[in-house]
């Protein structure tokens, strides 16, 4: 209990070590496929339809949930590795859902299996996953509960995965929790990525870990940590 109150406390020391290896979005992804920076897709240029419409919804909605992340990630490596199984933790309004959809709906028989916890006494369960379009329903799985209930059901949907984005409890304890049981399911060549590393050194712990030298974005004012398997 001592030990993780104190890694709870580490922000600074993450903060740090993250901005020694931080590179942009593209150098990212260009570093993890080798592929050229106009290569890469613009996802909201791509699909300013969907775009336009997810805005509007979200303006129009009376409750405020959690921001966009970073779409352009999550769609070009799903798009490079032509991802089939994908899990996701945390939706909100389900911006990161929508980016993962608009690539594995063209791939027949794929799915994405989303975890989420909608804020309590918020009145916002209806609202999580507001951005996703209809079409792209028969190809989603949500499962509506807290990590711990909720990835372990999630894990039963799937053998193995090729594309696991972890974005819901930031603890440092609620991350050494699931890293690895998620790690576990990713199949051999698959892409682990997780949000807001930043906050402690549970992300940094793990790679050392492992032993796997993970590649750092920096996207506006945070850092987001990927591992291939």
């Amino acid at each position: 209990k001592t030990i993780y109150q104190k890694n709870e406390k580490t922000g600074k020391q993450s903060q740090k070590w993250c901005e020694s290896l931080a590179v942009t979005t593209s150098e990212a992804i260009q570093q993890l496929f080798g592929i050229a920076k106009d290569e890469i897709i613009r996802i909201e240029k791509e699909f300013s339809e969907e775009f336009r419409n997810a805005n509007r919804l979200i303006a129009e909605c009376p409750v405020k949930l959690g921001g966009a992340g970073n779409l352009d990630l999550l769609y070009n490596i799903s798009e490079k590795i032509q991802a089939n199984r994908v899990l996701e933790t945390g939706v909100a309004y389900g911006w990161s859902s929508l980016a993962i959809l608009l690539s594995i709906s063209k791939r027949k028989n794929a799915r994405l299996i989303s975890t989420d916890m909608p804020y309590a006494k918020m009145n916002s369960e209806k609202f999580v996953g507001l951005v996703v379009p209809e079409r792209f329903k028969n190809s989603w799985t949500i499962i509506r509960e807290a990590d711990i209930s909720a990835i372990p059901k999630a894990l039963k949907l799937s053998d193995t995965f090729d594309m696991i984005n972890y974005d819901s409890d930031k603890s440092y304890l609620g991350r050494k929790r699931a890293y690895p049981i998620l790690f576990k399911a990713l199949k051999k060549g698959g892409v682990f990525i997780s949000d807001d590393i930043q906050d402690n050194l549970a992300f940094k712990f793990f790679c050392d870990y492992l032993k796997l030298q993970p590649v750092v974005i920096t996207y506006e004012d945070k850092f987001i940590g990927v591992i291939r398997k």
